[in-house]
């Protein structure tokens, strides 16, 4: 009702109201870590589990705001920051035909390299031991809880069997689904109102196997490189290319008009949620 008619009063009664539930739940929650620990049996090994968790630093998500109601239990919250984060990320809409003709030729380009892998293209055991070693132990796993500490305790035989998983990844160009999904968590922004799904920004926690897949794959950019397909503009992900170079460069093109007398005019763009906008662009 406080949505619709904004009355202070009723904004101070649903403050009232959700005190009273916080209150309510932490005795509830209160009551169950009680009776658990009291009946929690320290000769089988599960006292340890049970203290584990109390270890952890975790972030405790307060009532979210949502567009259509209050967001209150676990699944709530998650809903409601699903929600948000959809909207968030919207599919652009793409309806400059140049562009989509830049686009469209652009990516047949890239399907009609006669690009295949050769022997000395595909990794050694050796290799994939070296990745795992890069690995670092406080990571968090992904989606099939598969921790980096669990991939540098691996046996011999088992780095074999990756090994070849991934010269099939290289020789078919197939990159596993199961290894792009990711376990989504929200991560709250600073000086920003924890009750409003829009103050979170997500962050994506893929499979420790598919980062190793990836540091494979990195052998692809020799190629892009030696063939000048990348543009000469692209600074970013790039060896030896940073952001700073950037800027040197418009600092050249400025000091280039002073010498020759003439006026440099630049256009700056401060996008609000630009990596949420460039995330949502669809795939051709």
């Amino acid at each position: 009702m406080f949505q619709n008619s904004r009355n202070r009063a009723l904004k101070r009664k649903m403050n009232d109201l959700n005190k009273q539930i916080a209150k309510l739940g932490e005795k509830i929650e209160s009551e169950r870590l009680n009776n658990k620990l009291v009946n929690i049996n320290i000769y089988d090994g599960k006292l340890w589990n049970f203290v584990r968790p109390f270890k952890c630093k975790k972030q405790n998500i307060p009532t979210l705001n949502g567009t259509a109601n209050i967001a209150l239990t676990d699944i709530e919250k998650a809903n409601c920051l699903a929600n948000s984060l959809e909207t968030q990320f919207t599919l652009n809409n793409i309806s400059d035909t140049n562009t989509e003709n830049t686009v469209k030729h652009s990516v047949e380009r890239f399907r009609t390299l006669n690009v295949k892998c050769t022997d000395t293209d595909l990794p050694s055991p050796s290799e994939v031991l070296d990745c795992i070693k890069k690995l670092k132990n406080n990571k968090a796993p992904g989606i099939d809880n598969v921790s980096n500490m669990m991939i540098k305790k691996l046996p011999h035989n088992v780095i074999f069997y990756l090994t070849f998983l991934f010269h099939k990844i290289l020789i078919l160009g197939h990159f596993p689904q199961r290894w792009k999904t990711a376990t989504v968590v929200p991560i709250l922004k600073p000086g920003k109102d924890p009750t409003q799904p829009s103050s979170y920004r997500p962050i994506s926690l893929l499979s420790s196997i598919s980062k190793i897949a990836e540091d494979i794959l990195s052998r692809f950019n020799k190629h892009l490189i030696e063939n000048n397909i990348l543009c000469k503009e692209q600074f970013g992900f790039r060896t030896n290319l940073f952001t700073s170079h950037q800027l040197l460069r418009v600092a050249e093109y400025v000091y280039e008009g002073f010498i020759n007398k003439q006026k440099t005019g630049a256009v700056f763009l401060d996008i609000q949620k630009a990596f949420d906008s460039l995330a949502g662009c669809p795939h051709p």
